[in-house]
């Protein structure tokens, strides 16, 4: 299994992994995974810390592009920022890609 299928398959259970400080561990709440998942995280956790790394770099442009977007129209910035968050995950990048297409931005890939 690769690191984007464990970390779609966790954020599918409501499992939001993050990454330690110092970049060498995962951080699940406590007492949420089953044995399969910690089985797969320990398999695969180099390649897992980068897809985290990755999605929290995605979703930070993300959100900086819909606060482009709420300046354009005027609309509260917090509304913006929460619809976008209720995006899945991979489904953030197509609407990164909408927003600058729409709003302008600077790529910082």
């Amino acid at each position: 299994m690769s690191a984007e299928a464990i970390l779609a398959d966790l954020i599918r259970c409501g499992i939001e992994p993050s990454v330690t400080p110092d970049e060498t561990g995962i951080v699940v709440p406590a007492g949420v995974l089953t044995a399969d998942q910690r089985q797969a995280i320990k398999a695969n956790k180099a390649e897992l810390i980068e897809a985290i790394r990755e999605a929290a770099r995605l979703t930070d442009q993300l959100l900086q592009a819909a606060m482009q977007a709420a300046a354009h129209w005027q609309d509260e910035p917090a509304a913006w920022r929460a619809q976008c968050l209720e995006v899945p995950p991979h489904q953030r990048a197509d609407l990164l890609a909408h927003l600058r297409s729409e709003y302008g931005g600077q790529r910082h890939e």
